[in-house]
């Protein structure tokens, strides 16, 4: 059973996959990480679009509570 959602900050060290950020005021969610240069990551999302998030980058999301942490 599937927890209730949370806002959370997320960084390229804290993202999971299952995330969900909205962008432009579409809702993706993420399917797989991809490490980059200098701390970064890529998240891929189910769309198939893709989005570089680097080390110091912030973004909100949400997260299923209760979901197994990385």
């Amino acid at each position: 059973m599937s927890g209730w959602p949370e806002a959370v900050e997320i960084t390229a060290e804290t993202v999971l996959v299952g995330d969900v950020i909205s962008v432009g005021g579409r809702p993706l969610v993420v399917v797989d990480l991809v490490l980059t240069t200098r701390g970064g990551r890529r998240l891929e999302f189910a769309t198939g679009e893709a989005l570089t998030l680097h080390s110091r980058s912030r973004l909100n999301a949400t997260r299923t509570s209760g979901r197994g942490r990385r």
